[in-house]
């Protein structure tokens, strides 16, 4: 079940997150603190859960659930607030939510209940997911599992140190159809040269990953500020812009590079991620404050 994670507080954040993890076959796959960036992203990822806070930075959780309504959206929607009142509860469950629960009282009973749903799901085999490889078998670099692992593993150690760290997916447009058109092994070098020009924009202690067939992640484990994170992007785009060698033939690669940084973006590893892929897909995320609706 891919859960997606609306609140306010990135305490609280974190501590859903955490919890969620001990649920099998629940993933949470983003998350947002307010309203125009949550339907936006949400939109975008089609989850099959959300956990909505009411209380947002801005706009409010029925703001959320009314959009995503409007939008068509089928997911499962379900409301945390620390206000029980019944108006509230039958406010969100006219607006379309499926479920009502107090932040103050009711979690367990919500670990519960999804609980139930995985174990439903588990049962009739809705939930079974490819195995990802750790290692991609062409570049040699980190699969999209390993990498996620690597990453949540980072952010543990991050929690107690404080540190920043900067996550950037480069998308390389056109890169499916060289695969297609050539085959793999003739593609390979390309792969390989893609993999070691990122490789020379991270430290040995940063992770670079083969993220998806066109997708590249690069974790630079420690940042200095939001503008040292913007350069490392530039470097990126640098490197990725002259052409490759494809059997004598020069090709070109148009790469487009998002980024996220902990702990100001996001707090998950995915929801890192997502924000990244999300912003190198070139889709208009409202920035936080921002009151735009995408």
């Amino acid at each position: 079940m891919d859960i997606f994670l609306v609140e306010d507080s990135a305490a609280i954040r974190r501590l859903l997150a955490r919890r969620l993890e001990t649920l099998p076959g629940a993933r949470v796959v983003g998350e947002a603190e307010s309203a125009p960036q949550a339907i936006a992203l949400i939109d975008w990822l089609q989850p099959h859960t959300v956990l909505l806070d009411m209380t947002l930075t801005v706009g409010t959780g029925i703001d959320v659930l009314r959009a995503l309504r409007g939008k068509g959206f089928q997911g499962r929607i379900l409301m945390l607030t620390h206000h029980a009142a019944d108006a509230y509860r039958d406010l969100c469950l006219k607006a379309g939510a499926d479920g009502f629960y107090d932040k103050g009282s009711g979690l367990e009973t919500l670990f519960g209940d999804l609980d139930g749903l995985l174990r439903d799901e588990a049962a009739s085999a809705r939930v079974a997911r490819p195995v990802s490889p750790p290692r991609d078998t062409v570049t040699g670099l980190l699969g999209q599992a390993a990498l996620i692992e690597r990453l949540d593993e980072l952010l543990r150690m991050m929690n107690a140190e404080a540190g920043k760290v900067a996550v950037t997916v480069v998308v390389l447009n056109g890169l499916q159809a060289l695969l297609r058109s050539e085959g793999v092994a003739a593609a390979a070098p390309v792969l390989v040269e893609i993999g070691r020009r990122l490789s020379g924009c991270a430290g040995p202690a940063d992770l670079l990953a083969r993220h998806a067939d066109e997708q590249f992640a690069l974790v630079v484990s420690r940042v200095a500020s939001p503008a040292e994170a913007e350069a490392l992007a530039q470097r990126m785009r640098d490197a990725l812009d002259l052409p490759f060698d494809l059997n004598g033939r020069a090709a070109r690669l148009a790469s487009r590079v998002g980024l996220s940084t902990y702990p100001r973006d996001a707090i998950t590893a995915r929801g890192l991620l997502t924000l990244a892929e999300s912003r190198a897909h070139g889709h208009l995320l409202p920035e936080r404050g921002s009151a735009v609706v995408h």
